[in-house]
């Protein structure tokens, strides 16, 4: 990921993001780093990045970073948001387990940017109750 950021900026990481979730959570498949780029559309060069050492200095420094603005007791997914009096913030999530509508989750987006910027909000969470589901739900 962080060659792919390196090399061609922020755009493409979400591609390669999606194609190995769909490996991983949707068909239950470890994929190459040549397969995942592949299907991106990305350059097989990156491949090797993953594991090369060269790259855990910037892997530990955007880890550090994403925690410097959560704590330590979160997972990943990290987001981090420039607030409207220009705090910088980071929640972990959303998790959800289905796979939305583009207007179903440009709604809880928004929703999410507006809790992000309420002053003192700590948390938001509960417990798992289904797994992942990558089939589309229908609009609501």
């Amino acid at each position: 990921m962080e060659s792919v950021r390196a090399a061609e900026g922020d755009g493409p990481i979400g591609r390669l993001y999606e194609v190995y979730g769909e490996h991983i959570h949707h068909r239950k498949e470890l994929v190459s780093a040549a397969v995942a780029l592949a299907e991106a559309g990305l350059a097989p060069e990156h491949a090797a990045a993953f594991d090369d050492p060269r790259w855990d200095p910037t892997i530990k420094a955007a880890m550090d970073e994403a925690l410097g603005l959560t704590g330590n007791d979160v997972g990943t997914p990290i987001l981090a948001f420039e607030t409207s009096s220009g705090e910088r913030v980071g929640y972990f999530g959303p998790v959800i387990s289905r796979r939305l509508p583009l207007e179903h989750g440009l709604r809880l987006w928004d929703g999410l940017v507006l809790m992000i910027s309420t002053p003192g909000l700590w948390e938001l969470k509960r417990t798992r109750t289904e797994a992942p589901d990558f089939t589309t739900v229908a609009d609501s």
